[in-house]
């Protein structure tokens, strides 16, 4: 015959027993009400913070590679603030890692509009036009970035190879030299002067510049192959360029 247990159990046991059952409930109630409040009120607080912070989740964006995102927070961004050259140069930098020319052009355009001294809004937008084979556009954004920042290296590297790829060789080689004063143990800037000066059909020169380079570093397979088809032709008395194989003007990193 079963028994009913809770019967064995004294009055007051039981009492006590529903009243600090009682107590718990009230207490996980009162705790999940204010719990609801508090998330409540931060889920508000950050909605707002979002809304007034598209520049900083735009910038957020960009810099963890989603470019996708970052185009549609600082579009909205520029609804709330379109003064500030800033947004721009950042959504033209979106705009052009995905490969949107135009629009990276036409946002690169209004930063420079709206800060004028904006060296590294003409450092990309005349990067883009030489991309887009527009030499006179680029080189003349480029060198408008340098007048702003005569002192920007970076800036120098890259007009030197764009000169080159425009076709002014002597240019770029008095920029090249010109960074030399101050790099001399550059190996790829003599290797570039190299390659110019064999493109000039200046054998000698082309041979001292490529010596330099070796003396910098002696393993650069690149100027070896370069140096051991200046001499060969060389000795037989001709000099052909093979076309703009130069290495990319920029320093090396350690």
């Amino acid at each position: 015959m079963e028994r009913n247990i809770s019967l064995s159990v004294p009055k007051k046991l039981r009492y006590k027993y529903v009243y600090m059952k009682r107590s718990n409930i009230l207490t996980i109630i009162v705790f999940l009400t204010a719990f609801t409040f508090i998330f409540q009120g931060c889920k508000k607080e950050l909605s707002q913070k979002a809304v007034k912070s598209h520049k900083e989740l735009g910038f957020f964006h960009y810099d963890q590679g989603r470019d996708r995102e970052a185009i549609e927070e600082l579009k909205k961004a520029i609804l709330d603030n379109a003064a500030d050259p800033e947004v721009y140069y950042k959504l033209a930098s979106a705009y052009n890692n995905e490969e949107m020319v135009s629009d990276a052009i036409s946002m690169y355009k209004k930063a420079i509009e709206l800060n004028p001294h904006h060296p590294e809004a003409y450092y990309e937008l005349g990067l883009i036009y030489i991309d887009e084979g527009m030499c006179e556009e680029g080189l003349n954004t480029l060198k408008k970035a340098q007048n702003i920042s005569p002192q920007a290296d970076d800036i120098s590297y890259t007009l030197g190879d764009a000169y080159y790829e425009c076709g002014k060789i002597n240019e770029a080689i008095v920029v090249w030299e010109s960074l030399l004063k101050n790099n001399p143990a550059d190996s790829i800037l003599h290797y570039n002067l190299a390659m110019a000066f064999r493109d000039k059909g200046d054998v000698h020169r082309a041979i001292s510049a490529c010596n330099k380079a070796l003396a910098i570093d002696p393993n650069d397979t690149e100027v070896k192959k370069l140096l051991e088809q200046l001499t060969k032709n060389n000795k037989a008395g001709s000099i052909h360029s093979t076309g703009k194989t130069n290495k990319k003007a920029v320093k090396k990193k350690k």
